[in-house]
């Protein structure tokens, strides 16, 4: 590993939270933590916060017992964030619950009780996905990940991959719409344009 990275761990039990908490530290990472989707969005939406990982458990608060809250706080993060690698962590062993998660973006799914040693090859894969793609980055390329129905047709799949494109290149350049546009090889105006297209707005700090 290149330097500390960051983790965000959301649990929502404390006691396991610190334990994964404290596990990831001695596996040489820095380490946020969250015990439900209001903390760990008020997390992800400090500007200033910078963390590219995240061990995820689905069964969150309010139900705790579901994925719901889980997978909708998963699909939020990687809005805010396109280019997050989340480790998906569920006590539910249900196809369904995976192909779901992996849909919205999620990097890898583990069941519960997953070993520590699981999840730091799973983030050792994540970082190495990183590496590489902040190399693409530095080549002047963008590698994107789209889930979509073929249903949908072209056009509405080509409006996904613009969006996506200009939020990872904003989250990217921290939201510098100067440094966005010329990566993007568009005028702040234009830059602007999609950035209300898509409803994408600097959160507050």
């Amino acid at each position: 590993m290149q330097g500390r990275r960051t983790v965000l761990v959301v649990e929502d039990d404390a006691s396991l939270r610190d334990w994964w908490s404290g596990s990831l530290e001695d596996m040489g990472y820095d380490v946020l933590s969250a015990g439900s989707p209001v903390e760990a969005l008020a997390i992800s939406r400090r500007t200033q916060t910078a963390f590219d990982l995240a061990v995820l458990d689905l069964g969150l608060p309010p139900h705790p017992n579901e994925p719901t809250a889980g997978l909708e706080l998963l699909r939020l993060l990687m809005v805010d964030r396109p280019s997050l690698k989340v480790v998906v962590l569920t006590g539910q062993d249900e196809p369904s619950v995976a192909l779901t998660a992996i849909g919205l973006g999620a990097f890898d799914f583990l069941n519960k009780p997953a070993s520590s040693q699981r999840v730091r090859e799973a983030l050792a894969r994540a970082v190495l996905f990183l590496q590489a793609e902040n190399q693409l980055s530095m080549d002047g390329q963008a590698r994107m990940t789209l889930t979509a129905p073929i249903s949908e047709g072209v056009r509405e799949f080509g409006e996904a991959a613009q969006e996506r494109l200009v939020r990872s290149v904003l989250a990217e350049s921290q939201f510098n719409v100067a440094q966005a546009s010329r990566k993007l090889g568009l005028t702040r105006e234009h830059l602007y344009y999609f950035m209300k297209k898509f409803g994408i707005e600097r959160a507050s700090s």
